[in-house]
């Protein structure tokens, strides 16, 4: 087989939901991609779905995309992984909750 030939890149999505083979993926560049990365501050199932169906939409209404083949991703992150203006959001909000 020649390399990179009908490899699964169920890499590429740790649930497999976007599991492909290599020729299934052919055309991947004309899908949108969206990335959203929120503080993992228990946003819900819900929200994130309505975050997920409000982007998707947002790519049908403004660019004219495919909603079929519109892939998002929703990153959360840890607040001490995510730094604002040299401090953590965690110190960030530690300081302004000690400020009220």
């Amino acid at each position: 087989m020649e390399e990179g030939k009908g490899r699964r890149l169920s890499h590429l999505c740790p649930a497999g939901e976007i599991a492909r083979t290599h020729q299934e993926m052919k055309g991947v560049n004309n899908m949108p991609f969206i990335n959203i990365k929120i503080t993992r501050d228990g946003a819900t199932a819900a929200q994130k779905a309505e975050l997920i169906r409000r982007a998707t939409q947002m790519m049908v209404d403004v660019l004219g995309k495919n909603p079929k083949t519109t892939m998002v991703l929703i990153d959360e992150v840890e607040t001490d992984n995510w730094g604002i203006g040299g401090e953590t959001v965690t110190e960030r909000r530690r300081a302004e909750s000690e400020q009220k």
